[in-house]
């Protein structure tokens, strides 16, 4: 990889996988995390391929290598201006006749933005108080949440591949998902749905959740969310509920920790994380990971998985199926009315 080239894409930010790091967690929810660094804070990981336990720093766990670069040669630079800037094709053109030059694009940028946009913020603040304080802190993390789901990695790599099957790049997957990001209308089905469902907050007085690759994780008729190792908010959509309002729960069931624990294991594609190796031990011999390991390492299976969990976040993000054909009608006069 080029020097100032992205080698690796984290698809989940280490300021919050640094969380699973008990030393770093005590000092964050006392607001002072600042003297430690957070990609270098040590974690427990489960391979889901290998079943092996061991320790790693964050900065090491959940990343992309080089899937954040996209090559530009003239030819693929004349035919992205046709698609999206045909006024520009022969500026364009002229260019790369002077400069037949092949370029690389890093979009880390990018995706770096949205950390500090504070879209995560309200996440932070909610795992560092342990419960939801507010309608709008509500209303931020479920927009934090939909954001989340499209910058996983089951949905971008998916993103990735299909724009290579029809002929095009990783820059017009990155280009078109960089201009949903910035549109609200993109992001308003999932998240009006998510706000009238029932919230379960699930908050701990020990570390409960380990961490998965895809921590905002989507059911047919539910979303699960990991915020930190001892928050974890639950919602169901068959059960509505004003937007003001939402359970918290401090004693969860051994029923309910396995069906959660089973719902991470279905959303892990490479490690799951703890901030202990016991924790981490009892999860190795449960059925569900057993048989996810044996689905991900059949031929075909790490691919069809994420596939998979990109099918999930469509169903998601397209209202999981719960609205009507006027909706976007609907929805357009809303944010017009908000400016």
């Amino acid at each position: 990889m080029s020097a100032g080239v992205t080698d690796r894409s984290h698809y989940n930010p280490c300021f919050w996988t640094a969380l699973w790091n008990e030393r770093y967690y005590k000092a964050f929810v006392a607001a002072e995390e600042s003297t430690l660094r957070a990609r270098k804070q040590s974690v427990f990981c489960l391979s889901i391929h290998s079943g092996r336990i061991y320790e790693s720093s964050v900065e090491r766990v959940y990343y992309s290598k080089g899937e954040s670069v996209a090559d530009l040669t003239p030819e693929y630079m004349r035919a992205f201006a046709a698609r999206y800037f045909p006024a520009k094709y022969g500026e364009v053109s002229r260019y790369v006749a002077r400069d037949p030059s092949v370029l690389l694009v890093d979009f880390e940028d990018i995706l770096r933005g949205i950390e500090q946009k504070d879209v995560y913020k309200c996440i932070l603040d909610a795992a560092r108080e342990k419960r939801i304080q507010s309608v709008e802190q509500k209303a931020f993390i479920t927009v934090a949440l939909v954001l989340h789901m499209t910058r996983s990695h089951a949905f971008i790599s998916t993103l990735l591949r299909e724009a290579e099957s029809m002929g095009l790049g990783r820059m017009d997957a990155f280009w078109n998902l960089k201009n949903a990001w910035g549109d609200p209308a993109f992001l308003i089905r999932a998240a009006h749905v998510l706000a009238g469902g029932k919230w379960v907050v699930y908050c701990t007085s020990e570390n409960a959740f380990p961490f998965c690759d895809s921590p905002v994780m989507v059911e047919r008729d539910r979303l699960t969310a990991i915020l930190s190792p001892r928050m974890l908010v639950r919602i169901d959509l068959n059960i509505a509920s004003p937007e003001d309002q939402w359970e918290t729960v401090h004693i969860i069931s051994g029923n309910r920790l396995r069906q959660l624990r089973q719902i991470a294991i279905e959303n892990t594609y490479t490690a799951i994380i703890s901030s202990t190796r016991n924790e981490l031990e009892h999860w190795r011999t449960c059925t569900p990971f057993l048989v996810r390991k044996m689905h991900l390492n059949r031929a075909g299976g790490n691919q069809d998985s994420i596939a998979e969990g990109a099918m999930r976040i469509r169903w998601a993000l397209n209202g999981f199926g719960r609205l009507g054909d006027d909706f976007d009608a609907w929805a357009k006069t809303q944010l017009e009315k908000l400016g």
